[in-house]
């Protein structure tokens, strides 16, 4: 009797290999085997940098500048760069985010040409606090735009107006591998007396910024609206009623979100 014939498992095909494009765009590729560099060797000096990528030493720290102002790298101590708080940090990919942006975005122009300052609108993604839209003041002095950077939420105000929305059993379970949280419980009890956050040269020297919750109708913190500015014009914002500006156009986008619709059980 003849055995039945045996079929063996087709095999996956192999990805063709990925040729060097014709017109690459040598600062972006540069800048890219800088990422690979400090993932594989853990940091870099300038100089170390420019010897890797066959530049001079103040072509690679412009590179690595720019990496730092994105959030890509960070500077230590001993003046090495390191991976930065970006590297690692997932998409943002709810649709409830990208609608936020979108409707968010007139009100943000309207407040931005009024104050004259940087307007983002931010959301908490577990202990961070990242920009998803951005309007910039028109100054030549002003905080730039910054969508995609993912600082600390403890440490910025669009992070600690939305971590104050957590109970205080919430933020020792989210932050019990960190020290001071009982300092967080207390500032966050103030916030939620205040209604609004506020950080001053927490998330970088020279900058601050002020920030309230977006609400859905059923007064879920979906977001927070901040504005950001240098800290020298920080007092004059606050005390020329900059805090209420930033509440009314926050009922304003909050309208919007009840007229579309977006509710919080869509994240």
């Amino acid at each position: 009797m003849t055995p039945p014939e045996q079929t063996m498992p087709a095999r996956p095909r192999a990805r063709a290999p990925v040729e060097r494009p014709a017109y690459m765009v040598e600062s972006v590729h540069n800048a890219l085997v800088l990422l690979n560099a400090i993932r594989d060797q853990g940091a870099v000096r300038v100089s170390e940098a420019a010897r890797e990528i066959g530049v001079a030493d103040s072509t690679a720290h412009r590179l690595l500048s720019t990496l730092a102002y994105h959030g890509y790298v960070a500077q230590d101590a001993d003046r090495r760069y390191r991976a930065g708080p970006l590297v690692g940090v997932g998409p943002a990919t709810s649709e409830l985010n990208r609608r936020l942006r979108d409707l968010s975005f007139p009100e943000m122009c309207a407040l931005s040409k009024v104050t004259e300052e940087t307007v983002n609108v931010v959301v908490r993604t577990d202990k961070l606090a990242r920009v998803i839209a951005s309007v910039e003041s028109p100054r030549l002095l002003r905080a730039g735009n910054r969508v995609g950077h993912a600082p600390p939420a403890r440490s910025a105000a669009g992070g600690k107006v939305l971590l104050a929305e957590l109970d205080d059993s919430a933020l020792r379970k989210l932050f019990r591998d960190e020290d001071r949280t009982d300092g967080l419980l207390k500032e966050m009890t103030a916030i939620r007396a205040l209604g609004h956050a506020s950080a001053i040269d927490e998330v970088e020297s020279g900058l601050s910024s002020v920030a309230v919750c977006l609400r859905t109708v059923e007064r879920v913190a979906v977001g927070a609206l901040v504005v950001a500015l240098p800290t020298g014009r920080y007092r004059g914002f606050i005390d020329a009623g900059g805090i209420a500006r930033i509440h009314e156009t926050a009922r304003r986008i909050e309208t919007s979100i009840e007229v579309l619709g977006l509710w919080h059980t869509e994240r």
